[in-house]
């Protein structure tokens, strides 16, 4: 990844190509996308102006990545999605910091990426990034990758590894109207990758391609989200989610032995059911399972608990003053540090 102070500046006609690659008949340069400088799309959402690259902070106009980076080509980065959220005293606070970025050491290791950067200095970095935005409710994303170097599928021997933290502003991932009132969801045609084939527990860049792919679907069939099997047709997760339903009192989620990446909010959601003496079982389930529940929803960074109002349109039932909403109001008295007994998950800006 490299750093420029000043705009690159248009790029000059082209000079036409001579010998076997000469232009065509009608001239140089080539009608349409081909001809003139040559430019990627302009970002059309709002950033924060500042990025933390590899130790330093970059304005976001002054950053690039090289087009033969080999994460860009082959998915070859780790990456995390981390909440921040304002706070009762108007400050601002970064949720469960430490947990997340372990886990993308870990995912690091697993690809044998080498971070010259410890948890508490990513920590420090995250937070730093944050105030130095002035952001309240946001979105941290840590991304760590291969960069530019030989296109071998062994990119630990040749490739640097970029380390960048960006955030921005960020509400309701899957909408207001979702968090209260719950969202259609399908099942996805596409199952989820076995841990013999990718590992689940790594929070993988190019692994989001198998989420891509049932979210696109979702979305074409009108859902919101989609929840993926695994080849046994039991439930995996949903595309950034893990899945737990309410039957009879009790509070039922799986684990990895179903192919689930263990979502740092699914641990707090099972903290907080501990807390609220809600009997648990972990163990696998299948679509069957859903129908039959007395409620579902959803766990997940982004998504954070939200309800699941159908799935391939039968409607899921909804229990008022139940434990999906007992459990997200105590989720975001939580994350948002009004309950002080959770103050050790968050980390102060």
């Amino acid at each position: 990844m490299t750093k420029r102070t000043k705009p690159i500046a248009p790029s000059a006609p082209h000079a036409a190509p001579s010998g076997p690659h000469a232009a065509p008949s009608a001239g140089w340069p080539l009608p349409g996308p081909i001809g003139g400088p040559a430019r990627l799309h302009a970002g059309a959402d709002q950033h924060a102006p500042w990025v933390w690259v590899n130790g330093d902070f970059v304005r976001s106009e002054d950053l690039r990545a090289h087009y033969f980076s080999h994460a860009l080509h082959y998915g070859t980065g780790v990456f995390e999605g981390i909440r921040a959220y304002e706070t009762p005293r108007g400050t601002t606070s970064v949720f469960r910091l430490a947990d997340h970025m372990e886990r993308l050491l870990a995912s690091a290791r697993f690809y044998r990426m080498e971070l010259a950067y410890t948890t508490a200095e990513l920590c420090a970095a995250a937070v730093e990034t944050v105030r130095r935005n002035r952001l309240g409710n946001s979105y941290v994303r840590p991304l760590a990758f291969f960069g530019e170097g030989p296109i071998h599928l062994t990119p630990n021997h040749g490739c640097p590894t970029e380390v960048l933290i960006a955030a921005r502003s960020y509400g309701p991932y899957l909408g207001a109207d979702g968090l209260a009132n719950g969202v259609p969801v399908t099942i996805s045609s596409w199952r989820k990758f076995d841990r013999s084939m990718l590992p689940p527990t790594v929070k993988g860049c190019g692994h989001y391609t198998n989420s891509v792919l049932a979210a696109q679907e979702a979305a074409a069939r009108g859902a919101i989200e989609a929840i993926m099997l695994n080849v046994d047709g039991t439930v995996a997760e949903g595309t950034g989610e893990n899945i737990f339903f309410v039957k009879d009192g009790a509070l039922v989620t799986n684990d990895e032995a179903s192919n689930i990446l263990p979502g740092i909010t699914r641990d707090t959601v099972l903290t907080l059911a501990r807390e609220l003496g809600i009997p648990i079982a972990i163990r696998a389930f299948r679509p069957e399972d859903l129908y039959a529940a007395d409620e579902v929803f959803m766990t997940g960074t982004a998504a954070e608990l939200t309800p699941v109002a159908s799935i391939d349109g039968r409607p899921m039932a909804r229990v008022t003053g139940g434990l999906a909403s007992r459990l997200q109001k105590a989720y975001f008295e939580c994350v948002r540090g009004r309950d002080l007994r959770y103050a050790r998950w968050l980390s102060h800006v």
